[in-house]
């Protein structure tokens, strides 16, 4: 069933089709406007790595870059959305490193996708190579084509398998200002920035107008059941210890019960079928890779790491 969200019909009927399309988002004095508010709300910067700002631990600091943000993408949200209604948006920058891949993953479901629509609007603000990171895409990977529920304790689909996912997994290479819109159920992924530059980004919620936030969790020794929690408008740039936080109980919200739930994990040969069939049912073609491809890390797995280190 199609959830509106998108004014223009083709939009709307191109983003069911795939999970995904590209349109020009924001112009170029807005890009730099954008470019300086970073600059001003980061003045020293890591070394190495891939940072969201909403990660960070300055609740401040999140409030103030989102407000930011979406103050310069509102009138970009009238243009194009119908029933909508924003939730906030951070800064993504990859610095030139090796360690500065996002792995592959799915966001957390954070509404009823029966009923509700959320999107995220990737933005970047400078212009996207084969060098400095870019967004890909699995096509075809959204809600309801593939039915899972999302959360930081719950394995995705793929878990194990993120090798043949990526070997299928298509390229963003957008301008500066062109934003890649996004289902939030589509799988995603971006390789290290390799360039001798910084690669800025911004990530901005959207979703149907009135659509509670949601969060699941699932405790150790529950193995066929979620907890589920209304959460506030705000939560996703409201925990304390990102890492720390998004795998325990969440403090904050409102438990509503709990939902009978089995983590679908696929072997390697259904994966490879599943993925392959989902981005040739939208009108992508199949990649040919071999078995012997090289094995990535899980996305959540990588935040483990990075609380330990």
């Amino acid at each position: 069933m199609s959830i509106r969200i998108f004014k223009d019909d083709q939009m709307q009927a191109l983003f069911d089709k795939q999970g995904f399309l590209t349109v020009q988002f924001i112009n170029e004095a807005e890009v730099k406007q954008l470019n300086d508010l970073f600059d001003q709300l980061h003045p020293s910067l890591p070394l190495q790595g891939f940072v969201s700002g909403s990660y960070s631990a300055d609740f401040e600091y999140k409030k103030r870059a989102s407000n930011a943000i979406v103050e310069v993408l509102n009138k970009h949200y009238e243009r194009l959305f119908t029933n909508y209604q924003a939730f906030g948006a951070a800064f993504l920058f990859k610095m030139p490193s090796n360690d500065s891949e996002l792995g592959i993953h799915q966001d957390w479901t954070i509404v009823d996708e029966n009923k509700f629509v959320a999107l995220n609007c990737w933005i970047p603000l400078t212009d996207i190579n084969e060098a400095n990171g870019a967004l890909h895409v699995v096509p075809g990977s959204h809600f309801p084509s593939y039915n899972t529920l999302r959360a930081p304790t719950v394995p995705f689909f793929f878990s194990g398998n993120e090798d043949v996912v990526i070997a299928e997994s298509v390229p963003m290479y957008v301008k500066a200002g062109e934003a890649v819109i996004l289902n939030q159920s589509v799988i995603h992924y971006s390789p290290p920035n390799r360039s001798d530059k910084i690669r800025k980004a911004i990530t901005a919620g959207v979703k149907s107008q009135g659509a509670p936030m949601h969060f699941h969790y699932k405790a150790p020794a529950d193995t066929h059941k979620l907890e589920v929690f209304e959460m506030p408008e705000d939560f996703l740039i409201s925990f304390d210890d990102f890492y720390k936080d998004i795998f325990e109980r969440p403090k904050m919200g409102r438990s509503v019960g709990y939902l009978n739930y089995s983590s679908p994990v696929l072997p390697r040969v259904e994966v490879m079928n599943l993925i392959s069939n989902l981005k040739v049912s939208t009108g992508f073609e199949k990649k040919k890779y071999g078995e012997a491809t090289q094995r990535h890390k899980g996305f959540f797995k990588r935040l483990v790491e990075a609380l330990q280190s």
